[in-house]
């Protein structure tokens, strides 16, 4: 008796499900990512890593991104992987760590869900593409260099 009354409740609660009428647009999944983040901008990544030699900047966009150019002294670690990845690299709870991307929806994201697990002191940036386009240095596996915008050439 007590085997088909759990039954009965799987089966209840697996008729029960409930899904949107139709999927979510880009931009209401981009706002629902970015919902109750304050970024932070490119001028207080520039202080933090000036003050705190222990800051963990992590780069979440594709390893081509990152091997394309970031931010210097970022770290990489693929967004899909951050929460299980990040307890290899930090035990510290309180260690500072600042998360970007491209343009904020995966650092949003992994900044979430590293809140989420407990991480005390963890920021977003607005994204790369502000770092970038800003004039401020970039870093790969050549050295430092920088975006500078094209000419029309004489």
């Amino acid at each position: 008796m007590f085997k088909s009354l759990v039954a009965a409740a799987i089966l209840a609660t697996i008729g029960c499900t409930a899904y949107a009428d139709e999927p979510m647009t880009l931009e209401a999944v981009s706002a629902a990512a970015k919902d109750g983040i304050d970024f932070v901008d490119n001028d207080y990544i520039s202080a933090r890593q000036a003050t705190n030699p222990d800051l963990l900047l992590l780069d979440v966009r594709t390893e081509n991104e990152f091997n394309l150019g970031h931010i210097p002294g970022a770290t990489w670690m693929a967004r899909g992987v951050v929460e299980f990845q990040i307890a290899k690299t930090v035990r510290d709870a309180d260690t500072e760590i600042i998360i970007y991307c491209k343009t904020g929806n995966r650092a949003a994201l992994a900044k979430k869900a590293l809140d989420a697990q407990g991480y005390r002191n963890v920021a977003a940036h607005q994204g790369f593409e502000t770092w970038s386009e800003a004039g401020r240095p970039l870093e790969n596996e050549i050295g430092t260099l920088q975006l500078i915008e094209g000419r029309n050439g004489n």
